[in-house]
């Protein structure tokens, strides 16, 4: 189906869709939205987050919708009051000339709000599990008449210990409803809320092929714990529109860590749970506008930010397991633009993070981090582009007499020299930087790069071919680097002093014509 108008929707929802820019359907609405407008099924829908989740569920809904009417006929279950409103913002830009109310509501704002809504009538109620479950207590909000029921996100629900209200607000909600269930893991409390409380449903899964998402540059860095922030200081000083997330585990280092951003100069903001919702909104209002570029946060706060154009992902901590990493970075490398997906880790670490990229599925590359003069050589690059930008606007027109004067007794040079020195201080001096130990090269020599006969014909991915040259080298795995791996031949690279040893213990392994051979290049 390469349109949405084959997939049964009205003219109305037609025509927003097109005032919206939209024109093909995303795989995931495209299985979704003719099965929710056809069917009676429920549905179990599994897609990574940015691919259309709210569209799928939320047009149809729209659809069915009958107007004027005095009870709630869908609800909508996210775990972050962020992700409430935006939920809400979007179903209410894709209702087009249909009047269908829409309501949010969530923990942190105030019950009068709420209750004036819900009395003057809702069509849809979008909102978190414990403020919903109080409605429901107070007798303030009714399910029994629902005609669907929308658990978005629900692994990270449960993840959040909502799974006990999950439960409760389900059994509240009336038998003749639609439950739709979606997720960007299929974990065991997910599949146990399936089982329970849904029919028979459909399962729709659209994970990413192979040449699906090629847009996340997914790479690691090796530094000591002490040296971390200057290491993230270097990611986003070496990318000149640097626009992302950098996630840390807990309230407090998310505070310390913007915190020391702020007073080296950057634009950076914090958003964890204790804010306030004033103030999550008003940092929210500023990251999307680009006022703030860099937002640390913590993983519950960031799980309602929908921001398609991020540039950068940026694990300053690892997260706790492989899902959390797959909602962090799944927010980079989206509306077909690149992104970089970035991990700090420290030596000891290394382990958890392999675990961690093969439980997720995603090739993770070793890289050094952009050294001082690279960060330099950008930074003069942008100045440069920028001071051309107002000459060519005719910008410094006002200060064309000042600058007159004081090229009087001086040479141009001297006189442009000392206007960059005053407004950049020390950022294009290299002693202003501190030296960071890189891990990227053991040993801090040359590496050597070896070839084997063996690729993708012989079941070979770069994770089994780090296992096999492992096992059969004694080689630590992270010594094992630049792995590409072809049809029938693959490549990496050792530190040159182990060259040797890993061509006489592969070599002494062969055994005839049949197995693999193995070369240095």
């Amino acid at each position: 189906m390469n349109d949405f108008k084959s997939l049964g929707l009205s003219d109305n929802l037609l025509a927003a869709l097109e005032s919206k820019g939209f024109s093909e359907p995303t795989p995931i609405q495209a299985r979704t939205i003719p099965l929710l407008l056809s069917g009676t099924a429920d549905i179990v829908g599994q897609a990574m987050t940015g691919t259309g989740k709210t569209a799928a569920f939320g047009l149809p809904i729209i659809e069915r919708i009958v107007e004027n009417q005095n009870y709630v006929q869908a609800l909508v279950l996210t775990p972050t009051r962020e992700l409430a409103l935006q939920v809400c913002d979007e179903i209410t830009s894709l209702r087009g000339a249909k009047r269908v109310r829409v309501l949010p509501v969530y923990g942190g704002q105030a019950y009068g709000m709420q209750l004036q809504g819900l009395k003057r009538g809702v069509d849809v109620v979008v909102g978190t599990p414990g403020r919903i479950l109080d409605h429901l207590n107070r007798g303030t909000l009714k399910l029994d008449k629902i005609s669907f029921f929308v658990l978005d996100e629900a692994d990270e629900m449960c993840s959040m210990g909502f799974i006990d209200d999950i439960r409760a607000i389900l059994e509240n909600a009336g038998p003749d409803r639609r439950t739709l269930l979606f997720s960007a893991t299929m974990a065991k409390d997910v599949l146990s809320i399936a089982r329970q409380f849904m029919g028979k449903y459909e399962l729709v899964a659209v994970k990413a092929e192979k040449n699906e998402n090629p847009l996340t540059k997914q790479v690691f860095y090796e530094v000591n714990d002490s040296d971390r922030l200057e290491a993230l200081c270097r990611i986003i000083d070496a990318a000149p529109e640097f626009y992302g997330l950098v996630f840390c585990r807990t309230k407090i280092d998310t505070d310390q860590v913007a915190e020391r951003m702020v007073d080296r100069g950057y634009p950076a903001a914090p958003i964890h749970g204790d804010l306030s919702q004033a103030q999550r909104e008003d940092i929210l209002k500023r990251f999307r506008q680009k006022k703030t570029t860099i937002l640390v946060a913590t993983d519950v706060a960031a799980r309602g930010i929908d921001v398609p154009d991020l540039t950068h992902v940026v694990n300053f901590e690892l997260p706790q397991n492989a899902e959390t990493y797959v909602h962090r970075t799944g927010r980079t490398g989206r509306a077909g633009k690149e992104g970089v997906a970035a991990t700090l880790i420290s030596p000891r670490e290394f382990r958890k993070l392999m675990f961690m990229a093969r439980a997720a599925g995603v090739n993770m590359n070793k890289e050094q981090l952009p050294r001082i003069e690279d960060v330099i050589y950008t930074k003069k690059a942008k100045i440069s582009e920028e001071l051309a930008a107002i000459v060519a606007e005719g910008g410094g027109d006002s200060y064309q007499a000042m600058a007159r004067e004081l090229m009087e007794d001086r040479q141009p040079d001297e006189v442009l020299a000392a206007l960059l020195q005053y407004t950049f201080g020390d950022e294009l001096d290299r002693e202003s930087y501190r030296e960071i130990k890189d891990f990227s090269k053991p040993g801090q020599g040359p590496r050597a790069r070896i070839s084997v006969h063996m690729g993708k014909t012989h079941g070979m991915s770069p994770r089994k071919l780090v296992d096999f040259i492992s096992h059969r080298t004694r080689l630590k795995p992270f010594l094992i680097q630049n792995i590409k791996i072809g049809a029938r031949k693959s490549t990496f690279t050792v530190p040159e002093h182990d060259a040797r040893q890993a061509l006489s213990a592969l070599n002494a392994q062969n055994k005839g014509p049949r197995d693999f051979a193995v070369r240095e290049e």
